[in-house]
């Protein structure tokens, strides 16, 4: 029928004109806004890991970031992060991104300014972030992890080896001792002998940078003794049921 949609709109229009109103009388009345209303953008500065995919992700190139490479733990470090909020189109894909949870949006929207550019928000890095707690040692402090200035080129090349095979397989143990025993079960079982015995550990780790072999005879040994422990206290429990 000819008109119907005009109908229909005037029907919306006069179904909204007789509601209640829900003029606000703002500034003095705040507006109450919805729990997921981005207003804001802000960051936890503590909390940035300096990955850099939130300034990856976002469309038009809102956020930057400066970093630096801490001279004590060799990691990257964050000394400035800005947030140009005048190109925000609230898309939230930097906050989705975040591996660290450290972007998030508030219900702040009274952000205008009257330079264009004093929109941008800079934050820097705290000087208390910089601050080494008493107690922690530092590189030339006579550090445990550090090697011994006394020890020999070939010596201190056994050390970072050893050094690095204990940090894999602290991470991840099935991963490196599946290199050493035939299946991913009797990795596992070796894993657990090692977390369970930290001298074991260590006396596998030596000969794993020392000889190859030798490693893995040792590392065959430590699990079939472990199996033929397990298989002597399940044949006594079941031997003990029936009885």
């Amino acid at each position: 029928m000819y008109g119907t949609g005009v109908l229909k709109g005037m029907a919306i229009t006069l179904k909204h004109f007789f509601s209640r109103k829900r003029t606000i009388q703002y500034p003095e009345q705040m507006p109450e806004l919805y729990e997921r209303y981005r207003g804001h953008l802000y960051l936890e500065f503590e909390k940035c890991i300096v990955c850099g995919i939130c300034s990856k992700t976002c469309p038009n190139g809102v956020l930057s970031l400066e970093d630096a490479r801490d001279e004590n733990t060799k990691k990257k470090k964050l000394l400035s992060y800005t947030i140009d909020h005048q190109y925000c189109m609230f898309c939230n894909l930097c906050v989705e991104g975040c591996p660290a949870h450290c972007l998030h949006f508030d219900h702040d929207f009274e952000r205008s300014q009257y330079n264009r550019d004093d929109i941008k928000e800079v934050y820097h890095r705290p000087p208390e972030m910089d601050q080494v707690a008493p107690g922690t040692s530092t590189p030339g402090t006579g550090d445990a992890n550090e090697p011994d200035p006394g020890l020999t080129e070939e010596a201190l090349k056994k050390q970072k080896k050893m050094d690095a095979l204990m940090t894999a397989l602290d991470k991840n143990p099935v991963k490196l001792l599946s290199r050493y025993v035939e299946g991913e079960e009797d990795a596992q079982i070796l894993a657990d002998i090692l977390q369970a015995d930290r001298g074991k550990a260590e006396k596998l780790v030596e000969l794993m940078a020392d000889d190859q072999d030798k490693a893995r005879k040792v590392a065959v040994a430590f699990v079939n003794k472990e199996k033929k422990q397990r298989q002597s206290q399940t044949e006594g429990g079941e031997k003990h049921e029936h009885e």
